[in-house]
């Protein structure tokens, strides 16, 4: 039986990923080779000031990766997944719409934001499972592919530890979305794709999804290139692969082993930047905080064909939530909050994403913050609050130096309960409709029984809803193989 990518109904902005076969060329095959271009430009994960430049030749299955200059073509290729419509626009926004930041008008919203989505879903399907498996799947050619060169040269270690950084990442998108990832004894993980085009398996258990995950992000500490300042962030780097093993720590409750990565992370060189809503409207992917984000590009008509985030977040029809405005008017952080074209004259009314209202380059496209060291401050306060023995001050202080960061006065906090509390609130004001990780947030509070599901949000009256359905295609075509979650 054919891979996973088979299964998923990809749409039609998204369809070629798979670089390795150029025998029919579409437009996204064009404009994933104008991605590979792009790249070329990249010597030991150093970018160079590019452009958008035109295709000029093809890529062929057979000759994809003769050498280490070939290899840095496909892995430019796999890149390209972290600025496309799935996982740069689609995830975040309607993941946002499951938690309590981001609301919109429309029926394609509904189920996202009633936290009943269906099995049959299509954003579901081509999106939220679709797009981390894309990533996936051109990783494990990079990988399979770079492993196989005779070459010495130490740009071929860089190159496969990026690609197992870029794996890592979607294997935990789909856990965190689709897995029971808050209990290691469950069978409901994830099913694990280690190469290309690999026949259907069974869902690992949650356990063995951690351990596949935290393997790749090991191998990315080890060999990838080091964090630079001054440079485009769109790549792995050791820096970002210790904040995403980090990350995936702390949802694996190993809070001892996430505080300490974390404050490898805060000790630098990245650093938190001085003006938050430069951050979004003129540093962008090129800010010293990001970790990693989306190298984006304008194209010449001035019409989004990549991820449309501008677009979505002027007048496209989403917008902040009440709750969140009021939120973050009681902060200082209030100046992201924009008028949009549907926005009343009333100031008090106004619902729009600031973070996302300047495009880059003039265009509709805008930057996916995939790991900002913001979050990482916070990752550093969570777990060192929930450990064993941990230092209470410690993570009130990692707290505060962000807080007080973003022009706010210090916070205190009467124990642990209100810490945590603190905590992701600011999580919450700094993080909130970026990337969903209120969201998320949310299901690990409820699990850790910080949180009752339906006192957060009036629609969470069932928990098997905390995650996404497989969607049904998947689990149809697998002949349930692949098992679907509980309660769908």
């Amino acid at each position: 039986m054919e891979g996973i990518l088979p299964l998923i109904q990809l749409p039609k902005v998204s369809r070629l990923v798979l670089i390795l076969n150029f025998k029919k060329m579409t437009m996204k095959s064009i404009s994933i080779a104008l991605s590979c271009m792009l790249f070329m430009g990249l010597q030991a994960c150093k970018l160079t000031d590019v452009t958008d430049l035109k295709p000029e030749n093809k890529l062929d299955e057979s000759t994809v990766v003769v050498d280490i200059p070939s290899a840095e073509k496909l892995l430019a290729g796999t890149y390209y997944s972290l600025r496309d419509e799935p996982l740069a626009n689609q995830t975040p926004i309607y993941v946002g719409l499951m938690g309590l930041n981001v609301t919109a008008s429309g029926i394609s919203s509904t189920p996202y934001l009633s936290n009943n989505v269906p099995a049959n879903n299509s954003s579901l399907n081509s999106y939220l499972y679709g797009g981390p498996y894309q990533l996936i799947q051109t990783a494990n050619f990079v990988i399979l592919k770079t492993e196989a060169l005779t070459s010495t040269d130490p740009r071929k270690a860089q190159i496969i530890a990026e690609a197992k950084f870029l794996r890592a990442l979607g294997h935990f998108y789909i856990l965190r979305l689709f897995g029971q990832f808050w209990d290691m004894g469950s069978t409901y993980g994830i099913e694990i794709k280690n190469v290309p085009n690999s026949a259907v398996a069974a869902r690992a258990t949650v356990k063995a999804s951690y351990e596949f995950i935290l393997s790749d992000l090991d191998v990315a500490i080890r060999d990838c290139p080091e964090y630079k300042t001054g440079v485009m962030k769109g790549y792995a780097t050791k820096l970002v692969a210790k904040a995403l093993k980090a990350r995936v720590l702390l949802y694996e409750r190993d809070y001892a082993g996430a505080a300490l990565l974390a404050k490898e992370v805060m000790s630098g060189p990245a650093v938190l930047s001085a003006d938050f809503v430069n951050l979004f409207t003129k540093e962008k992917y090129n800010a010293d905080e990001v970790l990693l984000g989306s190298i984006t590009f304008a194209n010449n008509n001035n019409i989004y064909y990549e991820n449309g985030k501008s677009y979505y977040w002027t007048g496209g029809g989403y917008k902040l939530t009440d709750r969140y405005t009021e939120l973050l008017r009681q902060d200082q952080r209030k100046s992201i909050i924009v008028r949009t074209s549907t926005d009343p004259v009333d100031l008090l009314k106004w619902h729009g994403n600031g973070k996302f209202s300047t495009g880059v380059e003039g265009s509709q496209n805008d930057t996916e913050y995939y790991l900002r060291l913001a979050e990482v401050y916070l990752i550093y306060a969570e777990a060192e609050a929930r450990r064993p023995g941990g230092n209470l001050e410690d993570a009130l202080r990692a707290l505060n130096t962000l807080h007080t960061k973003r022009g706010n006065p210090e916070l205190n906090a009467a124990g642990q309960k209100e810490l945590l509390s603190l905590i992701r609130k600011e999580k919450e004001l700094e993080l909130g409709a970026e990337s969903g990780e209120d969201w998320y947030d949310i299901v690990r509070y409820i699990k850790n029984g910080d949180l009752q599901a339906a006192a957060v949000k009036q629609s969470l009256t069932d928990e098997d809803k905390l995650i996404l359905p497989i969607p049904q295609v998947t689990v149809d075509a697998s002949n349930n193989l692949v098992k679907q979650n509980p309660g769908y």
